[in-house]
């Protein structure tokens, strides 16, 4: 990206490589990472954009992404395994890449996303974005998963992990419900909005005063895979445009409901949103 100091939206988080169930048996192998789906949302309504991720040399995607990830010798990229077939989502994973270091972060922004898969933006990259960018979103996921011994994603709580003391650099944490549940919901409301992601239930937002419930946009569900990166894109449009929290959040909602339609990285339709969302 060389001649470029600024951007509306700095995505930092790094691209996977996806094992998914497909529709009709077998599996899918897919380019993933929650920077993977953010950055499709954010080509699709043409917003100034730029992707800061690491990878490992077995990176098989480049052609699909605008923006290269740096790609660090004798390491491999993080590689999902999802299983669908019980009530909840079993995530293991098999490879993980590198970090991203504070160094990588070259560009200012009005918003900057924390939109790690798994720990890949340690604190000290974080508070380095909070100094480039006006406002930080992060998603919780990368800041609470963590690996047992044979490889499942499972999350800590918030206050079991170096980012609680990191919670005044953020504007907006996004959590599914899950993820809710490793929280002090009553203390990081405190600290920084919070918005809980419940799918077919749509969302909740926190913050220090108030407590609102919005509805979501009714699809068909197909893969739910990317959903809560497509509703941080979403909101992230929202803020984009100066609108409150609460209309972010609605638009939030339709970004997310794209995104379960489709297996892998979405195709989002920008001509199908609603004209109260436009």
């Amino acid at each position: 990206m060389p001649g470029r100091s600024s951007c509306d939206v700095l995505v930092v988080g790094n691209y996977c490589h996806d094992v998914l169930p497909s529709v009709g048996g077998g599996e899918v192998h897919t380019l993933g990472g929650s920077a993977a789906y953010i950055s499709s949302v954010f080509d699709a309504t043409g917003v100034d954009h730029a992707v800061v991720a690491v990878a490992g040399e077995d990176f098989a995607y480049a052609d699909r992404v605008r923006y290269p990830p740096r790609i660090v010798p004798g390491t491999r990229t993080t590689r999902f395994l999802a299983d669908f077939s019980r009530e909840e989502r079993v995530l293991r994973v098999d490879a993980r890449s590198a970090s991203i270091a504070p160094e990588d972060i070259l560009f200012d922004a009005r918003v900057a996303l924390a939109c790690g898969v798994m720990g890949e933006v340690p604190p000290e990259t974080l508070v380095r974005m909070s100094q480039r960018a006006r406002h930080v979103l992060a998603d919780a996921q990368g800041l609470l998963r963590a690996l047992d011994d044979e490889g499942r994603v499972w999350n800590q709580r918030l206050e079991d992990t170096p980012y609680a003391e990191l919670l005044g650099h953020l504007h907006v944490l996004k959590a599914s419900e899950e993820e809710a549940r490793a929280m002090d919901l009553d203390a990081v409301r405190t600290r920084t909005c919070v918005v809980i992601t419940r799918g077919k239930r749509g969302c909740t937002l926190l913050t220090a005063k108030d407590s609102l419930e919005l509805p979501a946009s009714p699809v068909e569900e197909v893969d739910p895979t990317g959903a809560g990166d497509c509703f941080l894109a979403g909101f992230t449009l929202g803020l984009l445009r100066g609108w409150p929290m609460t209309k972010c959040a609605e638009l939030a909602n339709w970004f997310g409901a794209q995104a379960v339609t489709q297996v892998g990285v979405p195709r989002v339709e920008f001509s199908k949103l609603p004209d109260t969302l436009r």
